[in-house]
């Protein structure tokens, strides 16, 4: 079970929603979750008609965030990566999930993976389609090969490792070594801060 904050307004119905499948569940307006400590739960989801601005406002928490999952009525292309670098795991937009997908986003918000509706998820998979055929050293990092290119593809489009030993006609086990391989080499320690890293070295266009 999970422990959820609705950051919200008028987030009493999406609450109930989460509510039969989390251990708790809290409602809070922004401006009383600001000024505090980063608030003890599993996941953050930052109800909102402004994203980007009221993810930057949490950002001001003192301590470790708990990840977070923007659920939004509509979200302007340009602020989907935004938001990714900004440091949301998932984002939703409404009329664009179920119930059955907010719950899966939400669980896997908290473990720390990532899930996107359709159309942030065609700015997301349109980004990286257009990145250049190899990501540079870098800095204290190595190049991924072409496997791991392929990898990081899917990973950045949010796709589990099923579904990318799937795609790739690969064993679950050499996706999951595979991954491990590029933290390493991108000297990150989770599946967001490899999205974020890719986005950051590709580029916004």
């Amino acid at each position: 079970m999970t422990k959820v904050l609705v950051v919200s307004g008028a987030g009493h119905a999406l609450a109930e929603l989460i509510r039969p499948a989390a251990d708790s569940v809290e409602v809070r307006p922004l401006i009383d979750v600001l000024g505090g400590d980063a608030p003890a739960v599993d996941v953050i989801v930052l109800h909102t008609l402004a994203p980007v601005r009221e993810l930057a406002a949490l950002a001001t928490l003192p301590g470790p965030r708990p990840p977070v999952l923007i659920v939004t009525h509509a979200i302007v292309p340009g602020d989907v990566l935004t938001a990714l670098r900004s440091g949301a795991r998932s984002l939703l937009v409404e009329g664009q999930y179920t119930r059955a997908d907010l719950l899966d986003a939400v669980h896997a918000t908290a473990a720390g993976h990532s899930r996107l509706s359709p159309i942030p998820l065609s700015v997301v998979v349109d980004h990286v389609q257009s990145r250049p055929t190899e990501l540079g050293p870098g800095p204290f990092r190595q190049p991924l090969t072409r496997r791991e290119l392929d990898i990081m593809e899917l990973l950045a489009a949010g796709e589990p490792n099923a579904a990318i030993a799937h795609r790739l006609a690969l064993a679950e086990k050499t996706v999951r070594n595979r991954v491990s391989q590029i933290y390493l080499k991108l000297q990150v320690s989770n599946r967001t801060e490899a999205i974020v890293h890719w986005l950051s070295r590709t580029g916004s266009r």
